[in-house]
């Protein structure tokens, strides 16, 4: 039994290492292309991206990769009469399942891990890789299209040139947020990394905000670069560390209780002033609306720890249907095998993925329903296993 486990355990890694490091390389090239095209990075920040994209792309290539390896091996030792060979020798299928199935469980813990540092620190030094480089970025982006927006179009800058020392012509900053636009005869973009701020040095600077004009020679206006370029360390959940989540949850929910007693208290007084028109009176109104914005991040930060173990254990359920599946349908040919798997995770598992995180982050449903799409191909693969243990 011990020549067969390690039989099966050094093909099955060949093959798997071989998949990892093709797709893997493959999807660096589009996710670095994509980062490139997107932000307009230049060609010297685009190679410092790699380890952090690598980390990313890994966590979507590990579960495709090992389900391919496990089809393309089990298919070829079914196809070829093996497994009917070991079953005449009396060595059931779960005897040299067993080790593939420890291995999957294994990748599993491994793609969480994997999952939770490209959240982390992989988003987070691809934003640091970027403001590195904003001001090239900027500059760029100026120089070819005259124009630059952020992506909640919170900041546009119009110009009509750059000349050769980077100073931009006759420039044009509308600032969404303030409702101000700016304009100046010629300005000079430079980075602080230090604060993080965008300082723009104007000369001859014009300000309209508000119907009130102003005139000044030079000024210098700073930006928080966060607001240029988006900041891996935003507070979204699905940027933030497992650790950090309790503590955020938490806070949500303290501030949540602080709103409701501002809301008890208005009510309060104005039932004791007897105006019964202040019960929707404008603070009250704020308060309820910041209620329910908390109770809303409050359910996505619930999904987050159950949805990233969910999705790091997607590996071990992909083998567990697709070993025995493969095995099942005795074909040599491992493309009618992967693709066989590969329906049901298309039709199944992915929508019940989808639904299930959507409906959890309304607050429709519990957070532990992400797991509904693993159980429903562990239910499937179940089936085969049955399947492959009594024929």
């Amino acid at each position: 039994m011990g020549i067969i486990v390690r039989y099966i355990l050094r093909e099955l890694g060949l093959t798997f290492l071989f998949g990892f490091v093709a797709l893997t390389f493959l999807l660096l090239i589009v996710g670095l292309v994509q980062e490139a095209r997107d932000k307009h990075i230049p060609l010297m920040y685009v190679w410092q991206l790699i380890p952090f994209v690598f980390a990313e792309m890994s966590s979507i290539s590990l579960p495709m990769t090992l389900l391919l390896a496990v089809t393309i091996f089990f298919a070829r030792m079914s196809g070829s009469n093996e497994v009917i060979a070991l079953k005449a020798l009396g060595v059931p299928p779960s005897a040299f399942l067993m080790p593939v199935f420890v291995i999957a469980f294994i990748v599993s813990l491994i793609g969480f891990s994997i999952n939770e540092l490209s959240v982390t620190w992989g988003r987070e030094g691809v934003s640091t890789v970027i403001f590195r480089g904003a001001e090239d970025i900027l500059i760029g982006q100026l120089k070819k299209e005259q124009r630059f927006e952020t992506d909640d179009k919170q900041v546009t800058i119009l110009v009509r040139g750059v000349n050769e020392q980077n100073q931009l012509i006759e420039p044009t900053i509308m600032l969404k947020k303030e409702s101000t636009r700016i304009e100046a005869r010629t300005a000079q973009l430079s980075i602080d990394l230090e604060t993080k701020k965008l300082k723009v040095k104007f000369d001859d600077m014009r300000i309209f905000s508000g119907g009130i004009r102003i005139f000044m020679p030079d000024r210098v206006v700073e930006i928080p670069l966060s607001e240029i370029v988006p900041d891996g360390k935003s507070d979204r959940p699905s940027n933030m560390d497992l650790t950090k989540i309790n503590g955020a949850r938490k806070k949500a929910v303290e501030e949540m209780e602080h709103q409701r007693r501002i809301i008890a208290a208005h009510r309060t007084f104005s039932a004791t002033m007897g105006s019964v028109d202040a019960w929707t009176s404008s603070p009250i109104k704020n308060a309820e609306e910041r209620i329910h914005s908390l109770q809303s991040y409050i359910d996505r930060l619930s999904v987050e720890p159950p949805r990233r173990w969910a999705t790091g254990f997607c590996c071990f359920f992909f083998v567990w249907l697709g070993a025995p599946l493969a095995i099942w349908m005795r074909r040599s040919d491992f493309f009618s095998s992967f693709f066989a798997c590969f329906v049901p995770i298309l039709l199944l598992y992915y929508p019940l993925l989808m639904f299930g995180l959507d409906q959890a982050k309304k607050g429709t449903l519990p957070p532990m329903c992400v797991w509904t799409a693993n159980i429903g191909i562990g239910l499937i693969g179940l089936y085969f296993l049955r399947q492959i243990h009594r024929y």
